[in-house]
């Protein structure tokens, strides 16, 4: 659970956090987890193209709170066979 330098395996964990807008608060509701960034981008960027609610959005957020990402892209690999 704990590796050389004290961190355990949680504070590696990166949230998707679904944020449901109601009229006099919001609802958090925790969809996926991933250990890594780039992980935790793909779940983020499939929930968003998946989304059609203007009132629910998605953001990442790790041990310290949210995440600040202004832009995710795709980026598209080379194929190394052409």
């Amino acid at each position: 659970m704990f590796n050389n330098k004290g961190e355990s395996q949680m504070d590696k964990i990166i949230l998707v956090v679904e944020i449901i807008k109601l009229s006099d608060r919001n609802l958090y509701n925790i969809r996926k987890s991933a250990n890594s960034l780039d992980k935790a981008s793909e779940y983020l960027v499939a929930l968003n193209n998946l989304n059609d609610d203007s009132n629910i959005t998605y953001e990442l957020f790790d041990k310290f709170g949210q995440f600040e990402v202004d832009e995710i892209e795709k980026v598209e690999v080379a194929d190394a066979t052409k």
